[in-house]
């Protein structure tokens, strides 16, 4: 049988921290990438949701949501999201936003992220979404020295998130086409 395997979408728990480092080393080489200390402590924070994408039980994707302010006046912002390459391209980038857009959404509260400027599979995907480009942020990423932009979307309220079909907000591996994040969000 053909096609792209049945993705199954959890939480980040700690036995994950070493293949998101891992991953982020893979994406995101020359800017900085996360250590597994880095992925445990947002893991383990009342702040964050730590979102996971799992074909066969091996982890092949991430995503990490800050909710940001006291409760009722919050800002989300996406720290980092990735998806191992030899799944890039099948919807699991897109599907982890979507349900992170469904975590701010529930709040009707704004999301935040920074994106490198040469990303443009990134930035499509987030403009499919709903953000918009803000402001520049000169020589953000380190030590690459690249530029990123500032991208913001507005409030909503109602759990669904632009670009989103009846039914597959937050959902499992239902998208499977179009732009992927590529090289990780934030980046």
């Amino acid at each position: 049988m053909t096609g792209t395997p049945d993705v199954v979408h959890d939480a980040l728990v700690p036995d994950d921290a070493m293949r998101c480092a891992d991953l982020e080393r893979l994406l995101f080489r020359g800017d900085g990438p996360w250590s597994a200390a880095a992925f445990l402590s947002e893991i383990g924070s009342r702040h964050t949701t730590c979102l996971a994408a799992r074909v066969d039980g091996r982890l092949v994707g991430y995503a990490v949501l800050a909710g940001l302010g006291p409760e009722g006046d919050r800002e989300f912002e996406v720290h980092t999201i990735g998806v191992d390459p030899e799944y890039q391209g099948r919807g699991i980038g897109r599907a982890l936003l979507r349900r992170m857009l469904a975590v701010a959404d529930a709040e009707g509260a704004p999301v935040v992220l920074d994106v490198r400027t040469d990303n443009v599979p990134a930035r499509t995907l987030y403009e499919t979404h709903g953000f918009e480009v803000v402001g520049l942020r000169p020589r953000y990423y380190r030590p690459s020295m690249a530029d990123a932009h500032l991208m913001v979307r507005s409030a909503r309220a109602g759990g669904r998130a632009d670009g989103d079909v009846a039914g597959s907000a937050g959902g499992g591996s239902a998208d499977t086409g179009g732009d992927d994040t590529g090289e990780g969000s934030g980046r």
